[in-house]
């Protein structure tokens, strides 16, 4: 099955991440996969610019200016360090590695999310660079991180690029070092606000040769370079620029003859003309390159690209640094003014008067955008591509900022001059400066903004892009355990995850793998077969038996001309991971495909039981047992270590009461007993030594095998839970069964070594109960009535009494036990004989104890009540005891509260224990009566929701006592359903001796 997803990116050799620079760079992912479904995985990786292939030391000395304007600090470093980052790769993974972070990861769009100091991603590159031996590029690193130590703002890589690839797809990408340090520094000037409010000046000498005594830049980043990760129709671009350029002209002298030779006939005289120029600003918004991923295919390794350069706009007047350092709003014309060029100065009549007025100029020109063109790629890779004619530069834009030209002299040149202002001197004036524009800030762009934009990836009219090569995206994923315990059974299983990139010309068995967006792991390892297409079709495991040699055959193919490798492990400790020493294959390869026959030695050590095996295929030698791989498939199995044949006992444990017509205590589940789940089972010897346990399954099936060799006898039994009985076991079947009491829970058996028991059955029983003890106030002479309750827990006959009667008043005292028929708490009959009980059947009881007048106050009575169980068709008795008290008080008070317990949901009737399960509604009554001889003031009645419940709505909120006295619930303040916590209820007043009253409340047992 496989997940929709699209993406293109770039691949060179080694690590996966993407290229991209201080210019503008792009990868895309370019989605497709195998045959059956070649659109889905496929994956392209492809950049747009940077342009600039080499430095020449006249760039270098610009490029340090503008590197410097993007990152608000003075860098200067040499054309050769320029070079040597230019022509250097990376690995990216190594680069992270080194910067601290943790690129253990499924996805590599994690290893992005960091964030960092453009210091520590300089340091970091110049230690990998160290370790591949590239001095040059160690050096250059080491003298650009001088200035950039300055900066201590971070930037979060996946700002400059979304990676939604899987880390094996991107296995063999490389990284230019420019790309990199150029694409981090756009981002660090956009995410923190960085511009030149103070100009950056570009001292080279070649300005020089045009008479410009000197320039300075302002750079800022409007738009960063995002690199996006995607499929078909994914969009991408370079990042957009600001620049203004400012021009210091005050060198340059003009040839003003044409304005004198114009204006002469004018004035009737010798005209002497002048222009003193100052400083010119030229405005840039560089556009971005748009791209468009169209398609790959990872079986061809082709791929198709839509390119499309947009416009350069160039502006040149004054601009308001409130608009020009607005990130947020783009340069129009209108936000344009016009600004001083210089000043016009002009004599009349060999000196006689002279004037002079400002020259006012603006100006605007766009770059042409050019239409966007599909390219086309295949194999080698990289492979680079461009758009565009070549021949567009800052020549032809100057031109047509020349010829768009406004020019307005500002000022008055005299009553004779000013006339002819508009007819002769701006037009002519427009012609002068128009070759100025032309023939001295044409060239200084050509030569100056030309490499500039190369170096950001963008070209007037042009644009290029690079395929680094072509991959797939759909994974592969193992299925062993990564959570839960391991195999040993107290061990966490951990067998990691790992991950294949899927290509139809490289898996195990007959079968590509299918794709999986995750490990479909679970506890059998089969979790890859029971999803979707069974593609775990390559190894087979025969029975694993220590000290022996196995064959394990794996069936691979290879069609790729390229050579695999197999790895291979068995966790023979099983602890829930693989290590080093449970290696059984490392780099086996086979060309072409075919099977191999790997011959295993099963230590003799090796943990008996079921345990996992993981068999990994790639082109990448050295795999581990977890992480990305960019090729092959993964499978995982269960496999079985065994000793020669051990002995096998096995059965079923049931609850044995004969529910639903059944037979109790036959150790025969029939009628509608049911089956019980999670119960100890052990087998032991003779002496108690414990040779195995496990616990039985939601079935109430249970199996156990005993250490290979055993021959002896041996005791099966359970460890019930507390409230049950082990009521029955198997007394008749199987021959090595020894017979013995029916009752007492233990099967004996003789075992040999090729024993294998099933059926054997052991039966519980819940424990009978009896509730609860009793204290209660009464005045002398009066007949006090105790409530009592018994449940049987299955089939017996019940022996009810009272015992050991203490009577310490002066008076006697009798006390007689009845049976309350409808637990109304009124005696009804007196119990005599045993009593015959089915399971969960229920008695009502009531011990009456007359005293006599003579009783003294506080003198107590105490005696047990008595319930002696004999279980149906057994031997087993179980005696159980309620304890109670009555305490004689004439002058005293007595209060009593009493608690009974009723479930709604199953009509139970009102109890003093009851029982329930997830959703049932339980009725709460809580009996407060004055049993005592004083009048008691201001009562307060305080209780709680029990465990596991909450409040269901339902509570007595007021109640008035026969005196007028009212109850009233004081907490919660405010009654809601699902509340949890305590309640309180309390009676401002006097509550009077024989004054009772009953308060009430539901609770919903939680799910």
């Amino acid at each position: 099955m496989f997940a929709d997803f699209y993406g293109a990116c770039v691949i060179s050799k080694v690590t996966y991440f993407f290229r991209f620079i201080l210019s503008a760079i792009f990868f895309v992912f370019l989605s497709g996969v195998q045959a059956f479904a070649q659109e889905r995985c496929g994956a392209a990786c492809v950049f747009a610019g940077p342009r600039l292939a080499s430095v020449q030391s006249s760039e270098s000395e610009l490029l340090n200016p503008v590197l410097s304007g993007l990152l608000g600090t003075h860098v200067s470093i040499s054309v050769l360090d320029w070079n040597a980052i230019a022509s250097a790769e990376l690995d990216l993974l190594g680069v992270l590695g080194e910067s601290g972070q943790d690129i253990i990861v499924s996805d590599p769009s994690q290893v992005a999310n960091i964030d960092l100091t453009l210091l520590e991603l300089i340091e970091a590159s110049a230690v990998v660079a160290e370790a591949d031996g590239d001095t040059a590029l160690v050096s250059a690193l080491n003298a650009l991180s001088i200035p950039i130590a300055e900066l201590n703002q971070t930037i979060n890589l996946a700002d400059l690029i979304s990676i939604n690839l899987p880390r094996g797809a991107l296995a063999e990408l490389e990284l230019n070092a420019l790309d990199l340090i150029g694409g981090a520094i756009q981002l660090y000037n956009y995410e923190n606000v960085v511009t030149t409010t103070q100009p950056v000046a570009l001292d080279s000498t070649f300005l020089q040769l045009f008479g410009i005594g000197g320039a300075e830049i302002l750079l800022q980043v409007i738009e960063p370079p995002h690199f996006e990760c995607g499929g078909a129709g994914t969009t991408f671009h370079t990042s957009t620029i600001r620049a203004k350029l400012s021009v210091d002209l005050a060198d340059i002298s003009l040839d003003t003859g044409v304005l004198e030779t114009a204006l002469g006939p004018v004035v009737g005289g010798l005209v002497a003309v002048d222009i003193v120029l100052a400083d010119i600003d030229l405005y840039f918004e560089f556009g971005r390159v748009d791209g468009e991923v169209v398609s790959a295919d990872p079986v061809t390794k082709t791929a198709s690209v839509v390119l499309a350069p947009s416009a350069i706009d160039l502006y040149l007047g004054g601009i308001d640094d409130a608009i020009f350092f607005n990130r947020e709003q783009p340069i129009q014309q209108s936000d344009v003014d016009y600004a001083t060029l210089g000043a016009l100065e002009i004599s009349l009549f060999g000196g006689l008067i002279q004037q002079s007025a400002a020259i006012d100029i603006k100006s605007f020109a766009q770059s042409a955008p050019s239409t966007g063109e599909t390219l086309f790629f295949s194999p080698p890779y990289p492979q680079r591509q461009a758009i565009g004619d070549g021949v567009s530069s800052f020549s032809n834009l100057v031109g047509t900022l020349a010829q768009s030209l406004d020019i307005e002299v500002r000022g008055s040149l005299g009553g004779l001059i000013d006339p002819v202002v508009d007819l002769i001197i701006e037009p002519l004036l427009k012609d002068i400066v128009g070759d100025l524009l032309v023939n001295v800030i044409s060239p200084v762009l050509d030569i100056s903004v030309d490499p500039l934009l190369a170096f950001l990836g963008i070209g007037i009219g042009e644009g290029e892009v690079a395929v680094l090569g072509v991959t797939s995206q759909c994974l592969d994923f193992s299925d062993c355990p990564v959570s839960g315990p391991a195999p040993d059974g107290f061990s966490i299983a951990n067998y990691g995850a790992p991950s294949h990139v899927i290509y139809e010309t490289m898996f195990m068995g007959l079968t590509a793998p299918d794709e999986e967006t995750g490990s479909l792991a679970n506890s059998t390892a089969t979790g890859d077969d029971d999803d979707g297409l069974d593609d775990e079709d390559g190894v087979s495991v025969p029975p694993l038996i220590p000290g022996q040699t196995q064959i394990i055959e794996i069936s691979v193919t290879e069609t790729s001309g390229e050579s695999g490798y197999l790895q291979g492990w068995i966790d023979w400790n099983g602890d829930g991971s693989f290590s080093e020493t449970e290696q059984v294959a490392k780099d086996v390869t086979l060309a072409g495909g075919g099977v191999i026959s790997l011959s295993v030695i099963v230590p003799t050590n090796a943990r008996l039981g079921q345990s996992f095996a993981r068999f990994r295929w790639s082109t990448e030698a050295g795999l581990s047992a977890s992480g990305a791989a960019p090729d092959g498939e993964v499978e995982d199995m269960s496999v079985v270590v065994a000793n020669p044949p051990a002995p096998l006992v096995a059965g079923k444990m049931h609850a044995d009461t004969g529910s639903g017509s059944g037979i109790a205590h036959d150790a025969i589940m029939n009628g509608n007993e049911v089956v019980l789940d999670g119960i100890v089972i052990r087998v032991e010897t003779l002496a108690g030594e414990i040779l195995a346990e496990t616990m039985s399954n939601t079935s109430g099936d249970w199996s156990l095998t005993l250490p290979a060799g055993t021959n002896e006898s041996v005791v099966v039994l359970t460890v019930p839970p507390v409230g049950w009985l082990t009521i029955s076991e198997t007394t008749v079947g199987p021959s090595e069964l020894v017979v013995s009491d029916n009752s007492d829970g233990q099967i004996v058996l003789n075992i040999s070594p090729t024993s294998a028991i099933s059926d054997l059955s052991l039966g519980l029983v819940p424990m009978p109960r009896l509730f609860n003890d009793v204290q209660t106030f009464v005045q002398a002479g009066q007949v006090a009535t105790l409530r009592h309750q018994y449940v049987a827990g299955s089939p017996g006959t019940v022996s009810l009494g009272l015992a050991d009667v203490n009577d310490r008043s002066a008076g006697s005292v009798s006390v007689a036990l009845y049976l309350d028929n409808d637990c109304d708490g009124t005696p009804d009959i007196v119990v005599t004989g045993g009593i015959s009980m089915e399971a969960e059947d229920r008695l009502c009881l009531v011990s009456r104890v007359a005293t006599s007048s003579a009783a003294a106050n506080g003198v107590n009575i105490t005696y047990r009540l008595t319930a002696e169980t004999l279980l149906k068709d057994t031997n087993r008795q179980i005696l159980l005891e309620n304890f109670d008290r009555i305490i004689i008080g004439r002058d005293g008070g007595g209060l009593i509260v009493e608690k009974s317990v009723e479930n709604l949901s199953r009509m139970s009737g009102e109890t003093s224990f009851n029982t329930g399960g997830p959703g049932d509604v339980l009725l709460y009554r809580l009996k407060v009566e004055n049993l005592g001889f004083a009048t008691l003031q201001d009562v307060k009645v305080y209780d709680q929701t029990p465990p596991y419940t909450n409040l269901d709505g339902e509570i007595t909120q007021s109640i008035q006592l026969g005196n007028g006295t009212e109850c009233t619930l004081n907490w919660p303040e405010t009654v809601t359903v699902g509340y949890v916590g305590d309640l309180r209820w309390e009676c401002n007043g006097a509550m009077e001796p024989g004054t009772s009253t009953t308060l009430k409340f539901t609770v919903r047992i939680q799910n």
